[in-house]
C-alpha cells in the first residue's frame, strides 16, 4: 500500500526534440507574444541573431547583458530595454545565467518568457529565484518565474564543450539523487529520479567520449529536464555546494559535481531505500565511489580546490553552511560539514563516516 503523498504538477509547457528550435516563432505566438525581446550573453550573441531572423517583425530586439550571478545592473538594463521596446513578452538563451535573470524579470515585469535551454543546468524548471550576491542579494519562490514554454533542442547543446556539458549533467544529476531523499519526496519524483539518474550516468560519459553525438547530448539532455521537473526538497548536499560557491565565487556547476560523492557518502547510513534505488540504476556496489570515479572519467575536478576554494578558509566555509536552515535525512553538526569538506579538498575518494 502507498503511504499518502502529494504531487504538484508542472507548470510550463515544454517542447523536446532535434530541430525544435525552429518551432519557436508557433510558440511565442501561441503563447500570445507579438513583440519578444531575446536575453543572452555576449557569448550567444550570435544565436540570438538568429533567432532573431526567424522571429522577424515580432522580434523587439536583443540584449545581451546576461552575466553569471545575475547582477542588478543587468536586471536593471533588461527591465529598462523590455519597457522601451514595448515587448509583451521575452525569450532567455543559455544556461543558468540568463534563465535565472530571466526569473527574476519575469517576476518583476509580470511578462512571460520562454526558455531556449542551451545547457544541462535546470534552472529552467525551478520557481526559486535570485538577483545578485552576497548581503545585498534578493531571492524568493514565485510561480511565474517559470518560462511559459522551455525548448530542449539537444543540437544546441552540441556547441558546448564536453567539459561544461559533463559539468551542468553532475548538477543535474545531484538534483535527481537529492530528490530520492529529500523531505518531500513521493512515488513519482522516486520513480522519475531513477530515470534521470540512470540516463545521465550512462549518457555523460559518452558525450565526452564522443562530442559530436547528438544522441548521446540527446539522452543527457533528457535525463536533465527529468530532474529539474521532477524534483524534491534539496538536503545537505545543496547546502554546502550553493554556499561554497557564493562564498569564494566558484563555478556552480563544477561546486556541485565535485561535493555530491562526499556529500552521498555522509547521508549514506541513513537512506538505505535510496541507496538500494541508486545501486541498480547505476549496477555499482558504492555508489558515492561510482560518482567520485564519473567526476574523474568526465575530466571534472574531484577536489574543491581544484575548483577554487581556498584551503585556508575551511572553517569559514562550514560557518556559513551552519547557517543554511532546512531538511537533511541524517542530522548533521558543524564537525560533520567540516568533515565533508575535509574530504572534499582531499582529491581522494569518499570514505565512511562516522
Amino acid at each position: 500500500m502507498l503511504d499518502r503523498f502529494i504531487y504538484s504538477g508542472p507548470q510550463t509547457r515544454v517542447v523536446f526534440g532535434n530541430g525544435t528550435i525552429a518551432e519557436l516563432p508557433a510558440e511565442a505566438k501561441r503563447a500570445g507574444m507579438n513583440r519578444v525581446l531575446i536575453l543572452c550573453s555576449k557569448g550567444r550573441t550570435q544565436l540570438a541573431q538568429k533567432i532573431a531572423a526567424s522571429l522577424g517583425d515580432a522580434c523587439a530586439g536583443i540584449c545581451d547583458e546576461s552575466v553569471p550571478n545575475m547582477p542588478r545592473e543587468a536586471f536593471d538594463v533588461v527591465k529598462a530595454q523590455l519597457a522601451s521596446s514595448q515587448a509583451d513578452g521575452f525569450v532567455a538563451v543559455g544556461g543558468g545565467s540568463p534563465i535565472g535573470l530571466a526569473k527574476s524579470v519575469a517576476v518583476s515585469a509580470q511578462l512571460p518568457f520562454i526558455a531556449l535551454v542551451t545547457t544541462l543546468s535546470g534552472s529552467e524548471m525551478s520557481p526559486k529565484w535570485a538577483l545578485g550576491r552576497g548581503l545585498g542579494r534578493a531571492a524568493g519562490n514565485d510561480l511565474r518565474a517559470l518560462p511559459t514554454v522551455a525548448i530542449y533542442d539537444p543540437e544546441l547543446v552540441l556547441e558546448l564543450p564536453p567539459r561544461v556539458v559533463a559539468a551542468s549533467g553532475m548538477n543535474a544529476m545531484a538534483h535527481a539523487v537529492e530528490s530520492l531523499y529529500g523531505d518531500d519526496t513521493n512515488p513519482v519524483i522516486q520513480t522519475l529520479s531513477d530515470e534521470a539518474i540512470g540516463r545521465l550516468y550512462a549518457s555523460l560519459p559518452r558525450v565526452v567520449a564522443d562530442p559530436a553525438s547528438v544522441d548521446a547530448r540527446n539522452e543527457a539532455l533528457y535525463g536533465a529536464w527529468v530532474a529539474a521537473t521532477f524534483r524534491a526538497t534539496t538536503c545537505l548536499h545543496h547546502a554546502i555546494a550553493q554556499q561554497v560557491r557564493q562564498l569564494f565565487d566558484l563555478d556552480h556547476a563544477q561546486t556541485h559535481a565535485a561535493v555530491l560523492p562526499y556529500a552521498l557518502a555522509f547521508n549514506a547510513p541513513a537512506i538505505p531505500e535510496a541507496m538500494a534505488r541508486m545501486e541498480k540504476v547505476t549496477g555499482a556496489g558504492s555508489v558515492p565511489l561510482a560518482l567520485f570515479e564519473l567526476n574523474k572519467t568526465l575530466g571534472l575536478p574531484v577536489s574543491l580546490l581544484d575548483v577554487g576554494m581556498p584551503k585556508d578558509r575551511l572553517d569559514e566555509a562550514a560557518d556559513v553552511v551552519m547557517k543554511v536552515k532546512g531538511y537533511n535525512p541524517r542530522p548533521f553538526t558543524r564537525e560533520d560539514v567540516a568533515a565533508i569538506l575535509q574530504q572534499a579538498t582531499s582529491g581522494k575518494p569518499p570514505a565512511a563516516f562516522a
